[in-house]
């Protein structure tokens, strides 16, 4: 479970225990006590961060977050991978790869709807940018929704990372892109495909 969303959880927790001894005096409670419950399950499922165990390969690059993707952009240069993730996916972003935090830049915006075309221009934003030991930058964009209020980011700048290192996290229904060098990976997934941060391979290296 994310330590940042304990107190919430412990919070409604508190209120739902209340509500129930209250309901034994005060009967119409009870439905309350109900509702209380479930927002707490609710809370203790979406706020979950399940062990996994992660194969370190850096011939591959992993999927940087849990979820659906919704649009492959391609360029000249780059891929650029769009993951909607739902509020029944886990919400911890993890590295694509090893290397290094080469930037770390935050920008405000809106909350519209994520997994639309206008979200990762517009929405608030946090882009993490990490520059391999072969000199490659992947650069992946925590994108909030219209229910997503709080970026999280555990990393700085400079600092070492390892492939399949938890980066940070979105709460509630959010979006992740993910852009890397298109000629040096080939990709391996595709639109409307289903993928998991660290489990995922999103692309593969290109032997020179």
């Amino acid at each position: 479970m994310l330590k940042e969303a304990k107190k919430i959880i412990y919070f409604f927790f508190f209120i739902s225990l209340i509500t129930w001894i209250t309901s034994f005096a005060i009967k119409f409670l009870l439905p309350v006590t109900i509702i209380f419950c479930l927002v707490t399950l609710f809370l203790i499922n979406f706020f979950r961060d399940p062990n996994r165990e992660i194969k370190t390969n850096e011939d591959v690059l992993y999927s940087p977050a849990d979820g659906k993707i919704f649009d492959i952009e391609e360029t000249e240069d780059s891929f650029c991978i769009k993951i909607f993730m739902s509020i029944f996916d886990v919400h911890i972003q993890r590295s694509p790869s090893s290397g290094v935090v080469k930037k770390i830049e935050y920008k405000e915006g809106k909350f519209i709807p994520a997994g639309k075309k206008e979200t990762d221009i517009q929405n608030e934003q946090n882009t993490i940018v990490i520059e391999s030991r072969d000199g490659d930058n992947f650069v992946i964009t925590q994108i909030a929704g219209i229910f997503a209020r709080r970026i999280l980011c555990w990393v700085k700048e400079r600092q070492n990372i390892k492939q399949g290192q938890k980066i940070g996290a979105i709460l509630l229904g959010s979006q992740v892109n993910f852009v890397f060098p298109r000629n040096k990976y080939r990709l391996l997934v595709t639109k409307n495909q289903k993928v998991f941060a660290g489990i995922t391979v999103v692309a593969i290296k290109v032997k020179q």
